[in-house]
């Protein structure tokens, strides 16, 4: 599986789904388990690659904002969410994150931490095993410059005005 094939796959379930969280879960879950556990394994490698790539400071100024507060595991979950809202909302967000606001919606249907084990889920489902472990991929620290909680929501007026961030 490459990239393109693995945002095929996203952005087919997300629409058979029909924009619910759960039946996103459930539907990439089972398209998963049906494919030969090498594809299953390229699917968590490169939604490993795509989490690290946005582990940066500019998209948990973001998720700080659209959340009103943002805790470390919080952000793993935010990061997991975009990348469930397919391909174009995640480069879109990797090149601009105010483009979260034109995102339809509540805050919290962002983070979707589900997301992050829906590999492992199908891997198991398929071959009664566990998924081996992902190689560590990505930064120790977020990429770009720290932001200041005072001042997060003037970096980001769309996505404040939009989720009422004070």
């Amino acid at each position: 599986m490459d990239e393109k094939a693995f945002w095929e796959l996203i952005e087919s379930s997300r629409a058979e789904s029909d924009g619910d969280v759960d039946a996103l879960l459930e539907v990439l879950r089972e398209r998963l388990a049906e494919l030969p556990s090498e594809r299953i394994v390229a699917f968590d490698r490169i939604f490993g690659v795509l989490h690290a790539g946005a582990y940066r400071w500019d998209l948990w100024a973001a998720a700080y904002v659209i959340q009103g507060g943002c805790s470390d595991d919080s952000f793993m979950d935010f990061r997991s969410g975009l990348i469930g809202l397919g391909r174009d909302v995640y480069y879109a967000a990797l090149s601009d994150p105010e483009s979260l606001a034109a995102l339809p919606g509540e805050a919290e249907e962002i983070a979707v931490e589900e997301l992050t084990y829906v590999a492992s889920e199908a891997y198991e489902a398929a071959t009664g095993e566990e998924l081996p472990d992902r190689e560590s991929s990505g930064p120790s620290e977020p990429i770009g410059e720290p932001w200041d909680e005072a001042t997060v929501g003037q970096k980001y007026p769309k996505l404040a005005k939009r989720f009422g961030f004070e």
